[in-house]
């Protein structure tokens, strides 16, 4: 018996098939235990290839019937099959000796799954036992089956007009109880076949008698032509796989269905066998709960009513979407729809209306349909690429608006495969890579073919979510923060780390979603970092809500509001009533009347008909996150970053970096008509945690952040402010022209309020261990603290003040008319017990162009001196009428201008010059600068009365400047006569003995 042996139990099988108990002729054989010898003028068995195919036609003579079949053997891969066409239906089996299961195929799309172990047609391809599981027969091995009952050769023989070599043998198989001879015919030696391979197998004819309990032996005759035989198989051939969506029930499983990660995005092209095509772009991630699609949608469908490409946007977070239309820029903010691929529906209720659900995000596996019911079915090509294939039915597979019956067939990239995207910016390469679905609707006659390319299994970044065109230049707030610390090449290249993080910190600082954080960008300099990034408003609370027009909930009043003017200013009410969660509500436009309820409609609620009122549901299941106005999350952010409470904890390779930000602005070009804030106002105070002092408050401001107090402390017009207390959790800013550092024994302790002390010592730079001043003619003693000494200088009407000495050990407050750029050398001394401070004039300038040509024209040019000194030139300007001045060429050159910012400088022999420009900003004492400085002056005039400003220090006097020099000579004789004197414990120390904490 050849490799053609397996026709034999073809043909038993189409015997048990067909049944028959015609007549046929009489034939009675004996079966020869061994293998006959083959006689010398005899051609041996033919042996054929391990690998083959071939059509059969089976006529079946006693059954008056013909059946076709084609026959597949692979044993180098350990498979074959078996296809039947009977009455134009296929039946097939597949026979898997790798994992020892036979799959039946029926006609009717069924499939069932044996054991090749116990099925008795493992004998069509063998069951030989081999180590670690069953093999299918060698063609060998098949033919030794036979030979051992002996085999006889019977000479040449025509079949088919083809010239033959016939044998016979006799044979019993077991199973069916029968008994029958076999005749071979292969093509002589001499005939060439078709597909080149020397002896072929031509027909296989039966004579036999199937003995059959209780009932006489059926005799049958069978003849089975082969065809089309070939020695090769296409190494794409997909045969031995069970077909297209059909599962077969019991299956092993040899591989679970990979698990998608939380985020990821991808492109996706859809095919339809009614002839469409679309694609689209996914950004997916369950972590932040955002959901964007790309995609151009059917013209004329809403909210859209065009097909221009769209950009959707879904915030699970608040149930809202954002729908951009790419080409208009127009945008619509919009309840996230049931229909949304990315949406389940948690509840409806048996008799709600369609319009009556909650919904939830899809996790990662619901998103493509995938559950644990999958079967494996091994390994296919997908758009060239080697997969894991799994199967399974659902009865719920969405078309359109209804759920039907679907077969679906997922291919993920093989197990021992890896795929390289161009979108991840840390996963270059990743396994378990969704490559294709394929889903069949039969009862549609409807297949889909969904092609996923550039899987990326990493977080998108937030950037792409981006909704700021949904919002107009009122709703936004751009600022910047500021990192101060050293930003070399390695922590730059942590750039994108920065970023992000810092996201997530301005989200959680200012209580908004990441959503609200739009177009971040990361700037750094050597040794300062800023992130620039726009604050958007929340979206109208009435787009968490599904309307359902006309209707109303029955018994669920829970609460009832009247004088609402609008729907939008209910589900506001919605948003913030009680201390109870309202899900749903009702807007009756001609009463002006809102009704709250507790309940969702989707929750099995009875509604009724009306024509005058309007139902709005929470498309969510319970409110998760509730938005925080625009105002109030800015804000919120400005008091993080003033209490140095806004942190990024950076991982470098071998540390972590902590870094705060230190500064925050909206001085930005985005907004014309947004007030422009800064957290560097900050920086005129003095912060004592936890403390204030009671009932020292002179004006009261509400919800503002810390910052703005700091600046309406700053720019008080009727009276001097000198500290302020602010409250976090109220936003109450109390302003007070009490200056603490007067009088310490009246700051108390009182947890979430900040006491900020202006701090006039800021104004000044220090210049430790040195005296100027010891001539001076205002002298105050009983000082012990520096900003108390400043506050004297800034106040003081005698003379323009410009520094002073201040010696803490001997609590004694030197001021001068004098900077100390103004005096001769010989005058500076040193003097380890005293500090001086001279005025700080560049503080009173912003820098506003760097690096820029300017013309030269007629103004004041100073040359060899430091920016410092140009601005102090600037501000000694007669009247005050210098405005800016130009720091320039190689940074000594100083030009003084009255003049705009555009006409700087100085005619010189270049036509123009390389500057950089500070623009004046406030007069010494903090006033902004004004375009008429000469009323400043003549105001200034006006209130000046020749001494210190009210508030000064107690016992101090100018009638005592006498007394105090005097008492100064004293003080410093005895330091010089005892200084370096060892041993003496006679030395004079005042200090200053009070609890500054």
């Amino acid at each position: 018996m050849m490799r053609g042996a397996p026709a034999l139990y073809v043909v038993v099988l189409l015997l048990i098939v067909c049944g028959s108990h015609s007549q046929t002729p009489s034939y009675t054989c004996t079966p020869q235990p061994g293998v006959r010898p083959t006689a010398a003028s005899e051609p041996p068995f033919p042996v054929v290839p391990n690998t083959f195919s071939t059509k059969l036609e089976a006529i079946i003579v006693d059954g008056n019937e013909t059946v076709s079949a084609e026959e597949y053997f692979d044993e180098y891969n350990n498979r074959a099959a078996l296809f039947m066409l009977r009455n134009d239906q296929i039946s097939k089996l597949i026979f898997d000796y790798n994992t020892e299961e036979l799959f039946y195929v029926y006609p009717n799309g069924t499939c069932k799954t044996t054991n090749l172990t116990t099925d008795d047609n493992n004998l069509l391809f063998g069951n030989v036992k081999i180590e670690g599981g069953l093999h299918v027969f060698s063609t060998n091995g098949a033919i030794h089956f036979s030979q051992k009952y002996g085999q006889t050769y019977m000479g040449k023989k025509v079949i088919r007009g083809i010239n033959c070599d016939m044998w016979r043998t006799c044979l019993t198989w077991q199973p069916l109880q029968s008994t029958f001879t076999l005749d071979y015919y292969f093509t002589d030696q001499n005939w060439l076949s078709s597909s080149g391979y020397s002896q072929v197998p031509v027909r296989a004819e039966i004579f036999g008698i199937q003995q059959q309990s209780g009932a006489n032996p059926r005799q049958f005759h069978h003849i089975y032509d082969y065809t089309d035989f070939t020695t090769t198989l296409d190494p794409k051939t997909t045969v031995f796989e069970t077909p297209h969506f059909v599962t077969c029930s019991n299956r092993i499983q040899l591989r679970s269905v990979p698990s998608l990660k939380s985020a990821f995005s991808y492109r996706e092209e859809i095919i339809s066998s009614t002839g469409t095509t679309s694609n689209s772009d996914v950004w997916f991630d369950s972590k932040f709960k955002l959901m964007r699609l790309d995609y151009r949608p059917p013209s004329g469908s809403p909210p859209y009513y065009s097909n221009d490409t769209i950009t959707e946007i879904h915030d699970y977070t608040i149930g809202v979407a954002y729908a951009m239309d790419k080409v208009m820029q127009n945008c619509s903010i919009i309840p996230i729809q049931n229909a949304s691929f990315d949406a389940s529906i948690t509840n409806v209720s048996t008799g709600a209306t369609k319009q009556q659900f909650i919904l939830k995000m899809k996790s990662p596996n619901d998103l493509f349909f995938l559950d644990n019911n999958y079967t494996y079915t091994g390994r296919r090509k997908a758009r060239g690429l080697n997969c894991d294939v799994f199967i399974r039915t659902r009865d719920d597979y969405p078309l359109g608006p209804f759920k039907v019956h679907a077969i679906l067939e997922f291919y993920f990239l093989a197990n021992d495969q890896t795929e390289q995207n161009n979108a991840g910016a840390l996963t270059q390469s990743s396994k378990d890579v969704p490559i294709q679905l394929n889903v069949n609707i039969p009862g549609e006659s409807v297949t889909l073919t969904y092609n996923i390319f550039n899987f990326d299994p990493e977080d998108p970044e937030v950037t792409n979510f981006d909704v700021s065109t949904c919002f107009a230049a009122d709703q936004k707030i751009t600022f910047k923060l500021t990192y101060y610390g050293t930003f070399d090449a390695n922590v730059m290249s942590y750039k994108q780390i920065f970023l992000f993080q810092t996201i997530s910190a301005v989200a959680n600082a200012a209580a908004v979603t990441p959503l609200r954080v739009s177009n971040p960008t990361m700037y750094m300099q050597s040794s300062q970092a800023y992130f620039v990034a726009t604050l958007l408003d929340k979206a109208p609370a009435i787009m968490r809500y599904q309307k359902i027009p006309g209707k109303v909930v029955q018994f669920h009043n829970d609460a009832v509001i009247g004088g609402i003017t609008s729907a939008s200013d209910c589900a506001d009410t919605c948003q913030t009533f009680g201390n109870w969660t309202c899900n749903s509500f009702e807007y009756c436009a001609s009463s002006l009347t809102c009704t709250l309820s507790k309940i969702h409609t989707a929750d099995g609620t009875v509604t009724d008909s009306t024509q005058m009122c309007d139902l709005y549901d929470r498309t969510l299941g319970t409110p998760s996150f509730a938005e925080t106005p625009l105002q109030t999350a800015w804000n919120n952010l400005r008091n993080t970053v003033v209490k140095k409470n806004f942190k990024i904890k950076v991982q470098f390779d071998k540390s972590i970096q902590i870094y705060t930000a230190q500064t925050i602005s909206n001085n930005i070009l985005d907004n014309p008509a947004q007030a422009t804030v800064s957290t560097n106002v900050m920086s005129n105070f003095k912060l004592m945690t936890n403390k204030f002092v009671k009932n020292f408050d002179i004006d009261i401001l509400s919800g503002i952040s810390v910052d703005d107090c700091a600046q309406a402390c700053m720019t008080a017009l009727n009276y001097v402010c000198n500290s302020f207390e602010y409250q976090y959790a109220t936003s109450y800013c109390l302003l007070s022209t009490l200056h603490p550092d007067e009088n310490p024994s009246l700051i108390q302790p009182n947890v979430g309020v900040d006491l900020f002390i202006r701090d006039y010592s800021n104004k000044f730079i220090e210049t430790p261990g040195t005296t100027v001043l010891s001539s001076s003619n205002a002298v105050y003693q009983q000082i012990f603290d520096t900003n108390q000494c400043a506050k004297f200088c800034v106040d003081y009407k005698g003379f323009n003040c410009k520094s002073f000495d201040f010696c803490p050990d001997i609590g004694t407050c030197f001021l001068g008319k004098s900077h100390v750029y103004d005096v001769p050398k010989a005058q500076i001394k040193l003097n380890p017990m005293c500090n001086h401070w001279s005025r700080k004039y560049i503080d009173d300038f912003k820098q506003s162009k760097l690096n820029v040509n300017i013309k030269m024209i007629n103004d004041r040019v100073i040359t060899g001196i430091s920016v410092n000194q140009c601005a102090k030139s600037c501000v000694d300007m007669e009247g005050g009428s210098c405005a800016s001045f130009a720091f320039c060429n190689t940074g000594s050159e100083c030009r003084l201008s009255t003049s705009a910012l555009s006409n700087v400088g100085q005619v010189g022999p270049a036509a123009v010059a390389t500057c950089t420009v500070y623009s004046r900003k406030s007069f010494p004492d903090g006033t902004p600068y004004i375009a008429n400085p000469q009323k400043y002056y003549g105001n200034l005039n006006k209130a000046s009365t020749g001494g210190i400003s009210k508030g000064g220090a107690a016992g101090v006097a100018i009638v005592m400047i006498l007394v105090g020099i005097f008492l100064t000579g004293l003080v410093l004789f005895l330091y010089v006569k005892f200084y370096n004197r060892g041993g003496d414990d006679m030395t004079i120390k005042f200090s200053r003995q009070v609890d500054d904490e």
